[in-house]
């Protein structure tokens, strides 16, 4: 691969000014994709009732906390969005960078993949089968979902540039050429376990798509069940996608198993911690039988993607063991000793 890419043509190589326009047309996308919720957001905070069909249903402390954290959230990522662009965002510690964008991604990307589903749904059903009685006007969820989907299709563009640039080495290597390093049975063990978690949460939401109504208070509708079978199959697939790098499985380059497990992973830590908080937050706590079914579903799989989350940090870290692949001597010639 190296002997290929360095015999190519200098026309067949990608210009540095073209992927600099590209990477700032991203960010410059998925700011203004943030845009619009920014705007209703701080048009709820101030008081309006723009969307909504109740005024009265806008009003209450705990829906402003809510509209407050979402705020901060879609903020956030016009500050990951910038990183990822700018040259100021290599300079940040990996601690920094990487938990935003990975609990970004876990949030938006099942939404980018569930609203065609949803709407293809919606479509095929009619709003009878979709109308559950809310009091936000039709279009908010289009300009919302509608945004996230950008978001989530902006965020990991940005991040994979950036990832290229500051990891590169992770896209150059294969899985099978992973080293084995002393925490091998630790991280076996918190694979297994995440996995066993994560299985426990993709079968129930499985069950609800299918029209299990254990742990559920409120009607499914079409686009319900939808969420909660990519939901299911995302939880699966990271939990596949980990195990595939634990047990070094394949031989195919690592960049693919490793996605599938971040935005699996992601997702199932993301996606169950938010959840979990809505349904401790409902009226009557977790003391309701359906509310307290879903939390230890959703509990379930908080633990399950941050075991399998910790177990690939720990893999990606061992990548540049002793024992691992052999890197490329620097050249020892008096230009590059004396160079800084």
């Amino acid at each position: 691969m190296t002997a290929t890419a360095l015999s190519a043509p200098p026309s067949a190589m990608p210009r540095p000014g073209r992927v600099r326009a590209l990477r700032r047309a991203v960010c410059f996308t998925t700011i203004a994709a943030c845009a619009p919720y920014l705007a209703l957001k701080i048009a709820w905070l101030c008081g309006s009732t723009v969307g909504w069909k109740v005024p009265a249903d806008a009003e209450g402390s705990a829906l402003y906390v809510a509209n407050a954290i979402t705020l901060g959230l879609d903020a956030v990522a016009v500050v990951v969005a910038s990183a990822f662009t700018y040259r100021w965002g290599l300079r940040l510690p990996a601690w920094l960078v990487l938990p935003p964008i990975w609990i970004g991604t876990g949030l938006l990307v099942p939404i980018a993949l569930a609203a065609p589903i949803a709407l293809s749904v919606e479509a095929a059903s009619g709003p009878a089968a979709t109308d559950t009685g809310s009091s936000l006007y039709g279009w908010v969820y289009l300009m919302v979902y509608g945004g996230f989907t950008l978001q989530a299709v902006g965020l990991t563009a940005a991040f994979v540039f950036y990832a290229r640039e500051r990891w590169s080495e992770v896209f150059r290597i294969r899985t099978a050429e992973l080293p084995t390093g002393p925490t091998r049975p630790l991280q076996t063990a918190l694979a297994g376990t995440g996995t066993v978690l994560a299985v426990v949460y993709a079968a129930a939401q499985l069950y609800w798509a299918f029209g299990g109504t254990l742990g559920q208070d409120g009607e499914r509708t079409g686009p319900s069940v939808a969420v909660s079978a990519v939901w299911a199959v995302l939880a699966l697939a990271g939990a596949g996608g980990l195990l595939t790098m634990v047990h070094r499985l394949g031989g195919g380059p690592l960049w693919r198993p490793l996605g599938i497990a971040w935005v699996g992973a992601g997702s199932l830590f993301a996606q169950s911690l938010y959840l979990l908080l809505v349904a401790i937050g409902r009226p009557g706590g977790m003391g309701e039988d359906a509310t307290a079914a879903s939390a230890c579903v959703f509990l379930a799989g908080v633990l399950g993607g941050l075991l399998l989350g910790v177990t690939g940090m720990m893999r990606l870290a061992e990548r540049a063991a002793p024992n691992g692949p052999a890197r490329r001597p620097q050249s020892a010639s008096p230009t590059a000793s004396s160079a800084p």
